[in-house]
């Protein structure tokens, strides 16, 4: 005759394993969306874009980035440190190979757990930037967003549109309500550029960061799902552009505006 504690156990054991097979299906809707999830941040392309002849595209950094982005971020230098976060390091060391590694490792890290959206922007085929989220909160529906422009790409209506295909992302491929950029007072061609995406200056937050080794008052510029048109809002600056005329950046080619926007399902490096 067995004893009640064996009896109780072999009960619970018989449980487990009925439970776990029914709930199979649960689990497998659970994986296949967080796995959705970690598509939709790491392994992504959007474009390729063309504007004014050129071709835009945004996509997830590989580690083969790091002589391209070494040799940009070096030339851009003076425009680019006084507004990045300090650090101990040297601007030399901080661009050196192995910390293009390590910051790609915990980029995909975040990437992958859906609380960034790292990527790279090309021009042509070339590196010429890099636009991101960070801070993304799902509960919140929330984002902050970041992007630098190699300045040889400047005044012609790329930066703009590359700021435009990530915004469209976020709003309607990732589900995002509202945007944030806090931009360093006195940030001048960043502030342009978030009036040309349509945010709105929300307020000055005191000494919010250390950049290029000072602490600095940040504004708070802001966009919101209300404010992106329903094409989308690289459709709608292209399309502008156009209606304005010969003089305006942007592609001329007398075709409507075509925005394309692509998640490729291989994660790359």
């Amino acid at each position: 005759m067995s004893r009640p504690g064996s009896s109780i156990s072999q009960m619970h054991n018989l449980l487990r394993v009925a439970t776990r097979f029914y709930l199979r299906p649960v689990r497998r809707v659970f994986d296949d969306t967080r796995h959705h999830a970690v598509r939709r941040t790491w392994g992504v392309r959007l474009g390729p874009q063309p504007v004014m002849g050129h071709e835009i595209v945004l996509r997830s950094p590989r580690f083969g980035d790091a002589e391209q982005w070494r040799r940009v971020r070096t030339r851009e230098r003076e425009r680019i440190e006084p507004w990045w976060a300090s650090s101990p390091l040297t601007w030399e060391e901080r661009h050196a190979d192995a910390q293009w590694a390590s910051d790609l490792l915990q980029a995909r890290r975040e990437a992958r757990a859906g609380r960034a959206l790292p990527l790279v922007v090309e021009i042509d085929g070339q590196l010429a930037g890099q636009c991101s989220l960070e801070w993304i909160a799902p509960h919140t529906s929330t984002a902050e967003m970041g992007i630098w422009m190699d300045s040889r790409w400047a005044r012609r209506g790329l930066s703009p549109v590359a700021a435009a295909m990530m915004v469209d992302y976020a709003v309607f491929d990732l589900g995002l309500h509202r945007l944030i950029a806090p931009i360093g007072a006195g940030n001048a061609a960043a502030i342009a550029g978030a009036r040309k995406l349509g945010m709105r200056f929300e307020g000055t937050m005191s000494g919010f960061l250390d950049v290029g080794g000072v602490r600095r008052d940040h504004q708070l510029w802001a966009l919101t799902r209300e404010g992106i048109p329903a094409g989308g809002l690289a459709a709608a600056m292209l399309q502008s552009a156009m209606d304005r005329g010969p003089a305006c950046d942007a592609d001329l080619s007398g075709r409507p505006p075509v925005v394309r926007r692509h998640v490729s399902r291989r994660t790359g490096d």
